[in-house]
């Protein structure tokens, strides 16, 4: 009997385990930093609050910053690290089941994010994940 137990205690740890993301922060009130099952994964998402999330922002998120109206993101897409593109979220125009173009402006260049940036007062990028960058 001690022997089942232990077993299906034991099954019971590595199936919790197994169900949980490689990477999991959080950023500001429901907006999260996630990998599934690889840090390349690393977007940015939008909580659902009943243990999922929706995309905001795909793959691979390296650095992150916000402030109290918008996060603003710098993405290599796909793991690509020859090219950089910057995105910002604003905050006030999201919501739980929202359309993510609606509250996503990018991807844009590092130009154009400079002149965003200027005329909205974006915030600087807070959080580099150096190992993506």
């Amino acid at each position: 009997m001690f022997r089942y137990q232990t077993l299906l205690m034991m099954l019971s740890c590595l199936l919790i385990a197994g169900c949980g993301f490689v990477h999991d922060e959080v950023i500001t009130g429901a907006y999260r930093l996630i990998a599934v099952d690889m840090d390349e994964q690393m977007g940015i998402c939008y909580d659902l609050s009943d243990g999922s999330a929706a995309g905001r922002i795909n793959e691979t998120v390296f650095a992150y910053g916000f402030n109290n109206r918008y996060v603003v993101a710098k993405q290599h897409p796909n793991d690509d690290r020859s090219i950089t593109y910057y995105y910002y979220l604003d905050m006030t125009k999201d919501s739980k089941y929202a359309d993510p173009s609606d509250s996503v402006t990018g991807p844009l260049n590092e130009g154009n994010f400079a002149l965003a940036s200027r005329k909205l007062s974006l915030p600087t990028f807070s959080r580099i994940l150096k190992h993506l960058q």
